[in-house]
């Protein structure tokens, strides 16, 4: 994401910077926006695939360059996140720290600002988050905090962007907090044995005890030789043999104490009854949860009823009647249930909200509803309306005018539908085609390096990243940031975490999972976010397998309902049931742990549309950055396989298998190939050789379901491939898409013969 004017100051090791820490989701991001304006640079930090994000401060004579590291829960590193905001933070220099803090979770903040005192960092806390915390009735004494820790404390709002100013006035002033941790005899004896191994230029405290927490990552930095290493190790295991507890665990508890004390002293919790207005309480009750739980429980109905629909077909009055009883026994059981216990109590909207979100019942079929409309919004309108509109009418095809659009519907006037406002506009490759051939013919390879249909640059790989992507991931980033500020997010992620830790990986991988329902090439690239290299893996491999994204999902989905919901349905078990059974399998294969699951669930709070506006744009921005480039160098390798005629030859060697084992036509193969470029082409591409084939009659049902499981558990997309390799590296790459051509023949193959016995 750049600015496109003024370029930033290179930061070097005395360069004056502040560092953004905090634990995640506390507000750090807005604070940088806010700090920085538009003035932002994304990139990986060295030697990571961690981005960092970078801009200049525009309050402090624009000379000041603001990092915004990862969010962390502890600075003794359990991720890759974590370990990149501790080497930010040791790469010393003249860095000062705000610490982000969420103001009603002090306890958790103060974990941080003990180890940001180890480090002898330069800090001022920002207290954020401030409202909520009123709202709460919680009272922090923040002048007697500030004289205990020895800094600045500040309070915020960033989302209203209050107390910006008082956060950068006392920037100047920011000092090392004055605090330190007592941990005891025997610990304290393994400090001042470590310390004097510690190099100048280090704070040798803090590193100590990262070396006695097991942190081996730091004597790697350190350049430690073996033999120091060793002695290291030794003080390590002479200081375990006094506790039954792992030393890493003892620390932690240690500190906890010692943040405990702190924070009584200085925090007064009085919680008051935040009671909602009569009106919007009664609404609520009344009107707003009945109408939700009927709407519910029909459409839950109307969802079971459409896998069956050919089973019903011929009784439509028993759908609707039972589609009218499904609609009222929820909203029987919704208000029975939040009557009986909160109707009473006096509890707020939100935390009923937030309660119904995570009830054992009532939270599934809530689940389903918002992934279906996530669906319609990204995959309905967002890959199909507007992706519609900006391929074939914006972009549209070289050599072939669009015809224009409307700017307005037709609306109906006199007997006759009127346009108020056509665009008389042909597509930007049209235009670009008409200039092309002004200089060269269209049968020339430059010519059709850009603009050829089935592999130019332009008509394909910029088209396909900015007409068909941009509109996906932008809905996507809508809807995903809805989830996310509401609060809904992080109870899903616990809410699967029994279900994830059955196939290697915790209730965090539910980020990359639902992201790749927009686009899977974005969801690899989250997957930094888990902890362990294992269940980075585990996620992308599942991500490539079983994870069709919105485009090809919306297509599948007007397939399979066209011939039976049935199909669908079985389409849908067949899917769920290779990942979890090949995510199981993996986990007991592939070497490491599982890290622990530890998630702060937040209040349940409406979303401001501004925040989620601002974090979409820079979400699509930072996306566009990353996605295009891989798209252009996908296509260029597209179109020398199609050029050279290799593309012809791995049709004609897939011909054998496709017919033979997976039971389809052969002219099905192509479809395949086209699935490498863009997973619903491929789709479409093997619905519409099947209809040729089969004429008049139609696709057989058997056959499109095969057809559309294998070209779903097929590889990815070629942009999504291009990112595994960034992430993963070209030799796990490989691996994953070694395992996964043949498994998604192997399973074709296998349902084909099962459909034909049945």
């Amino acid at each position: 994401m750049f600015k496109k004017k003024s370029k930033p100051q290179k930061s070097g090791l005395h360069a004056p910077s502040i560092a953004l820490v905090g634990n995640p989701n506390v507000g750090k991001s807005a604070i940088f926006n806010l700090l920085t304006g538009s003035y932002v640079i994304v990139s990986n930090y060295p030697g990571t695939t961690v981005e960092v994000s970078r801009g200049t401060c525009k309050g402090i004579d624009g000379r000041v360059e603001v990092i915004d590291t990862p969010g962390v829960n502890n600075l003794i590193p359990q991720s890759e996140d974590e370990r990149v905001a501790r080497d930010i933070l040791l790469r010393g220099g003249h860095r000062r720290v705000v610490q982000v803090a969420d103001a009603k979770n002090l306890r958790r903040a103060l974990f941080l600002t003990s180890q940001l005192a180890e480090m002898g960092l330069p800090v001022v806390l920002d207290l954020n988050m401030w409202d909520e915390c009123l709202e709460r009735g919680i009272s922090i004494d923040t002048g007697k905090l500030q004289s205990l820790l020895g800094i600045p404390v500040v309070r915020t709002v960033a989302t209203e962007k209050q107390g910006i100013g008082h956060l950068l006035n006392a920037l100047p002033q920011a000092g090392v907090p004055s605090l330190k941790v007592d941990f005891g005899r025997e610990i304290e004896e393994g400090i001042s044995r470590i310390e004097p191994l510690i190099p100048n230029g280090y704070p040798r405290r803090a590193m100590a005890l990262m070396l006695l927490s097991g942190d081996f990552t730091v004597a790697e930095k350190l350049g430690y030789s073996k033999t120091v290493q060793g002695e290291v190790s030794k003080i390590r295991d002479s200081i375990q043999r006094k506790f039954s507890d792992p030393l890493s665990y003892a620390i932690n508890r240690i500190r906890a104490a010692y943040v405990e004390r702190l924070f009584h002293e200085t925090v007064y919790t009085a919680p008051k009854r935040m009671e909602s207005h009569p009106f919007l309480r009664a609404s609520f009750f009344f009107f707003l949860i009945p109408v939700f739980a009927f709407a519910l429980g029909y459409k839950i109905m109307d969802m079971l009823l459409f896998f069956f629909q050919g089973y019903l077909s011929s009784a439509p009055p028993l759908g609707l009647i039972l589609k009218l009883a499904s609609g009222m026994a929820s909203c029987i059981l919704f208000c029975l249930h939040l009557y009986r216990k909160d109707l009473r109590t006096k509890r707020t909207i939100s935390e009923v909200l937030g309660d119904l979100t995570m009830h054992p019942v009532a939270a599934y079929p809530i689940l389903i509803t918002s992934l279906w409309a996530i669906y319609k919004l990204v995959g309905v309108f967002g890959a199909g309306v507007c992706v519609d509109f900006m391929e074939k009418k914006v972009f549209g095809y070289a050599g072939t005018p669009s015809g224009g659009f409307d700017l307005w519907f037709p609306v109906p006037f006199a007997g006759k539908d009127v346009t108020l406002f056509h665009v008389p506009f042909n597509g930007i490759n049209y235009y670009l085609g008409l200039l092309g051939q002004m200089l060269v013919s269209p049968q020339n390879l430059g010519y059709q390096l850009f603009l050829d249909g089935q592999a130019g640059l332009i008509q394909v790989g910029l088209t396909y990243a900015i007409a068909i992507v941009f509109p996906i991931v932008g809905f996507f980033f809508l809807a995903f940031g809805l989830m996310e500020d509401s609060g809904y997010l992080p109870r899903l992620a616990v809410m699967l975490d029994k279900l994830f830790k059955r196939i290697g990986l915790t209730g965090k991988a539910v980020l990359p999972m639902v992201l790749g329902l927009g686009c899977g090439t974005m969801a690899t690239l989250t997957t930094r976010i888990l902890d362990t290299k294992k269940e980075r893996i585990i996620a992308t491999l599942l991500m490539a397998l079983a994870i069709p994204c919105s485009a090809q999902l919306g297509v599948i989905a007007f397939v399979m309902g066209s011939i039976s919901g049935f199909y669908f349905a079985l389409y849908v078990f067949i899917i769920a049931f290779q990942l979890i059974l090949v995510g199981f399998v993996a986990s007991k294969v592939l070497p490491g742990g599982r890290s622990d699951f530890i998630m702060e669930v937040p209040p349940f709070r409406c979303p401001k549309l501004y925040n989620i506006l601002l974090k979409t744009a820079y979400r699509v921005k930072w996306f566009l950055r990353e996605a295009v480039p891989l798209f252009l160098m996908g296509t260029l390798a597209l179109f020398i396989l199609s050029k050279t005629g290799a593309l012809k030859y791995i049709e004609l060697a897939g011909r054998p298998v496709v017919s033979n084992w997976l039971g389809l036509p052969p002219e099905t193969a192509e479809g395949f190939i086209l699935g490498f470029l863009r997973r619903d082409y491929g789709a479409v591409s093997l619905f519409k050789a099947l209809e040729r084939v089969h004429g008049s009659v139609g696709a057989e049902p058997v056959q499109l379901l095969v057809a559309l499981v294998v070209i779903t558990l097929f590889v990815p997309c070629l942009a999504n491939f291009l990112v595994i390799i960034k992430e993963r590296g070209i030799a796990t790459a490989a691996l994953i898409i070694g395992f996964i051509v043949p498994y998604a023949f192997l399973v074709g193959g296998i349902l084909n013969l099962i459909m034909k016995a049945i």
